[in-house]
C-alpha cells in the first residue's frame, strides 16, 4: 500500500539537518527499494539545476516528502520514527496517510 509521509522542518533547523545528513543518508538506504518517489522540500528561490546533496546544499532544504510502497501503517511509520532526523528533532509538522495515486493514469 501507497503512504506519504510528508515532514516540514522546525524554524533554525539548518544546522541540525546538516549535521544528521550522512546518518540520514546511510538510514535510507536500507529501504530505497520502498521509496516510490520523494524528495525535499526546499526554500523559495532554490536553484534545482545546481543543488548539490552535502551539507551545504542540505541547509537550503526545509522538509521533505517520500511516497512509500509498504505493508501498513506501522511500517510507515516505522520509517519515519526510526529516521535519525525524527530521532535528532528537527520536525514540526509530520503528515502519514495512505496514498491515493490518480495522476498520471497508467
Amino acid at each position: 500500500m501507497l503512504y506519504v509521509i510528508a515532514r516540514k522542518d522546525k524554524e533554525g533547523m539548518a544546522d541540525e539537518r546538516a549535521r544528521l545528513l550522512s546518518k540520514h543518508a546511510e538510514y535510507q538506504k536500507a529501504f530505497m527499494s520502498l521509496i516510490v518517489f520523494g524528495g525535499g522540500l526546499v526554500k523559495e528561490g532554490i536553484n534545482e539545476s545546481n543543488f548539490e546533496y552535502n551539507e551545504e546544499g542540505i541547509r537550503g532544504v526545509i522538509g521533505n516528502m517520500l511516497v512509500v510502497d509498504v505493508p501498513d501503517r506501522a511500517a510507515a511509520e516505522a520509517l519515519h520514527y526510526e529516521d535519525p532526523y525524527t530521532m535528532g528533532g528537527i520536525f514540526d509538522k509530520v503528515i502519514i496517510e495512505p496514498f491515493l495515486k490518480r495522476v498520471p493514469l497508467e
